[in-house]
């Protein structure tokens, strides 16, 4: 079938993606059916590259068991694959996927890694603009008690530089991130047991500054764990917030120019 879902965040769960597998391969229409030659995209926090054991190793061949290529992007909740390269060099190899670099561990093929900077992509000919990285509201919590923490979860100031000019150079189809432009922060979905003055708002700050510059046609972006269409605009891009129970339909949005007819409501079974 060669089409593209997009997904939220699975945090290391492979039910999301089981559920939809389940309901995708449920109907009786043959063309709805999962093929090996889809390929599901998750936003960050995918949780593949986070405890360094056998629990990341379990769902990864999980995932593989569901005939889905995966293109991930990097959110906070998970360690930069070029890292993980440089420490296990013979395991991993750059490959080129959508039209650009991707990082893929050996072991598991099917799953295809985005570049650790701001990369640009081709995805059934749709120019688009991956962003990978966030800051973790959580981070302190995490370092008291001794919990995964990456310290560069975040792009730098050089890389969200480079990013910039790629951003402005030309229009995109496309534009996929963990986060989001500060201006379509879900205030309403902040944690209350968070300092909000204590959270870095850097990179929203950044990509709030790029939104209003640039021009595109599709923003979709996860972190924030719900699926909301929070721009519906006509005459300008749309955006959208997904999470694990719904997934975009990539060739169906294009189809119909519409979020609504081009997302998949599925049962799943971690909402939360």
């Amino acid at each position: 079938m060669n089409r593209v879902f997009v997904l939220g965040d699975i945090h290391g769960d492979f039910k999301p993606i089981r559920d939809f597998a389940t309901y995708m391969n449920s109907t009786y229409d043959e063309k709805k059916k999962i093929d090996p030659s889809d390929t599901m995209i998750l936003l960050g926090d995918a949780g593949l590259n986070f405890f360094f054991n056998h629990r990341d190793t379990e769902i990864k061949k999980k995932l593989g068991k569901y005939n889905l290529t995966y293109f991930v992007i990097r959110g906070n909740h998970e360690q930069r694959p070029e890292i993980l390269a440089e420490q296990n060099p013979d395991g991993w190899a750059v490959e080129t996927y959508f039209g650009g670099p991707v990082w893929v561990e050996k072991e598991f093929p099917y799953i295809k890694y985005a570049a650790d900077f701001v990369s640009v992509y081709y995805i059934h000919g749709h120019k688009t603009l991956v962003i990978p990285g966030a800051y973790s509201v959580d981070k302190w919590h995490r370092l008291q008690n001794g919990w995964s923490w990456f310290e560069q979860e975040q792009l730098n100031p050089q890389e969200m530089l480079a990013g910039e000019q790629l951003a402005l150079m030309d229009h995109y189809d496309i534009v996929l991130s963990h986060t989001c432009p500060i201006q379509y922060e879900p205030t309403d979905l902040f944690l209350g047991c968070v300092d909000q003055t204590m959270v870095d708002k850097s990179m929203e700050r950044w990509m709030g500054k790029l939104e209003r510059q640039m021009d595109y046609k599709l923003w979709l972006f996860g972190h924030y764990h719900q699926y909301r269409v929070v721009v519906d605009n006509v005459l300008g891009g749309d955006v959208m917030m997904l999470f694990n129970d719904i997934a975009l339909d990539l060739d169906e949005y294009f189809k119909e120019n519409s979020p609504y007819l081009a997302s998949i409501e599925f049962h799943s079974s971690r909402r939360n």
